[in-house]
């Protein structure tokens, strides 16, 4: 009979934990998370403040890709927006502002009511996340 007895402990230590693990509640807060900052800014890639719409305001994500050798093609954008690189190379050139060059995991504010084209001068596609901070009723891109 001896032997019954740590074996029976056992099975009641084990039954209270499993109760005890199951009245438990979920964790709160965070668990293996991490952030890491890619953009804080006030102002375009060419120093414009950035300025939000004060009526109707609407977020639109949109990724785009762009084939080796490709182009956006000329626009402008009346409207602050954001820009995450998620492969690639692009390299923006803007009137008055000359050319600039970002890269996967590389995150801007793109510039705003001013003639651009995004292009990418290398052989793979290009691709990237683009958050437009709108408002309704107003277009995200212009094309001349």
């Amino acid at each position: 009979m001896k032997p019954l007895i740590p074996a029976l402990a056992l099975l009641l230590l084990l039954d209270a934990a499993s109760t005890t693990a199951a009245t438990q509640p979920a964790p709160v807060g965070p668990v293996g998370l991490k952030l890491t900052p890619v953009l804080e800014t006030a102002t375009t890639i060419t120093g414009q403040p950035i300025r939000f719409p004060h009526d109707d305001n609407q977020l639109t994500a949109v990724l785009a890709e762009v084939a080796p050798g490709g182009q956006v093609g000329r626009h402008m954008h009346p409207v602050p927006l954001f820009v995450y690189m998620l492969e690639g190379t692009l390299s923006i050139e803007m009137d008055g502002h000359g050319t600039h060059t970002f890269s996967a995991g590389q995150g801007f504010a793109e510039v705003t009511n001013a003639w651009h084209n995004g292009r990418n001068l290398t052989d793979r596609p290009v691709r990237f996340l683009i958050v437009f901070s709108g408002q309704k009723g107003t277009p995200n891109l212009i094309r001349p």
